[in-house]
């Protein structure tokens, strides 16, 4: 039977490990307080080219709207389980088509024109986020959370989600004012176009959205809005055999306005020839044209003056000695 006091002594931890689970509980209560301090003391930062939304979203309280966080803001201390949500605030752009495109590359608009042709639209669209407190906080409250715009994907399903059914709209509302020819090869009236494009744009989007969200490419924040840029390239037809014709049309065309100029060319000479017979008689325009084109040889031989006229022989036989003519003065 064990006595108790050797019990008590055998269990009595040694000097050492006293000081090891001092440490160890020392540690434990250090992380504790660490985590406890994060949790109280929130810090939110922002990049130079984003602004943040600072919400509520304590224990004690409700996750409202406290304030906004201006961009390239580090460690701004804000309350423990507050949110920061970030927004860009440089230029923007959605982009259909083409290279660098926010949709496939050979994505395109789909118009009718006047006279019922199908034709493909590339869009460019430049913009910036506005800025106002107020502005910005409902585009967060109805767009952005639904949204999750806050985040880059986020961000590229609101354009598509908003962006691209307006311009659809605008562009298809446009086209119909418009033959096809027009939209393609003449400059005036594509430019006719894009200008009401972007303005149907402008009064479709934010009827859209609920708001003035969006401003132009030049917009710094303390500025006039502006308008956001809207540009579209050549329209072009979807069947590409209405092109085929359209060029063998345009060629026929220059071949015949050819045609005419030469006609024109050919009835000013004869006018010239005409007039020049009446002047000169048929035998003198004939002797005039004989000369002209070199047929004829002269010489104006001065008066009384003594020239030699070479005179051509036949070809001079083999063994056979040169003969020549004597020269004949002149008369």
């Amino acid at each position: 039977m064990v006595k108790l006091g050797n019990a008590a002594t055998a269990i009595k931890p040694k000097g050492g490990g006293s000081v090891k689970a001092k440490l160890i509980g020392g540690l434990i209560v250090a992380v504790i307080v660490i985590i406890a301090l994060f949790n109280i003391f929130n810090f939110a930062n922002t990049d130079a080219n984003r602004i943040g939304l600072h919400y509520g979203g304590g224990v004690i309280e409700d996750k409202k709207f406290k304030s906004i966080v201006p961009p390239g803001s580090t460690n701004k201390l804000i309350g423990p389980g507050d949110t920061l949500y970030t927004y860009p605030i440089d230029q923007r752009s959605y982009i259909i088509g083409g290279d660098g495109a926010d949709t496939d590359a050979a994505d395109e608009v789909t118009v009718v024109s006047k006279d019922n042709v199908r034709l493909g639209v590339r869009v460019q669209v430049y913009f910036t986020l506005n800025r106002d407190k107020d502005v910005i906080k409902s585009f967060h409250e109805r767009i952005g959370l639904k949204t999750e715009a806050y985040e880059e994907s986020g961000w590229n399903a609101m354009l598509q989600s908003y962006f691209r059914p307006q311009i659809d709209r605008a562009l298809s509302a446009v086209a119909t004012n418009y033959a096809w020819a027009e939209l393609y090869n003449n400059e005036a009236k594509k430019s006719q176009f894009q200008s009401a494009a972007a303005k149907e744009f402008t009064r479709l989007l934010p009827a859209a959205v609920g708001g003035d969200y969006f401003c132009g490419p030049g917009y710094n924040g303390s500025n006039d809005c502006g308008e956001l840029s809207f540009t579209v390239q050549k329209p072009m037809p979807l069947d590409k055999g209405i092109i085929d014709g359209l060029e063998a049309k345009q060629r026929a065309e220059l071949a015949k306005a050819t045609q005419e100029q030469k006609n024109q060319q050919v009835q000013v000479e004869l006018q010239s020839v005409q007039q020049q017979v009446k002047l000169l008689g048929s035998q003198g325009y004939l002797l005039k044209s004989a000369i002209e084109s070199g047929k004829i040889q002269f010489m104006v031989i001065p008066q009384g003056g003594n020239v030699s006229i070479p005179v051509p022989t036949t070809q001079q036989q083999p063994n056979q000695e040169p003969t020549t003519q004597p020269s004949q003065p002149a008369r």
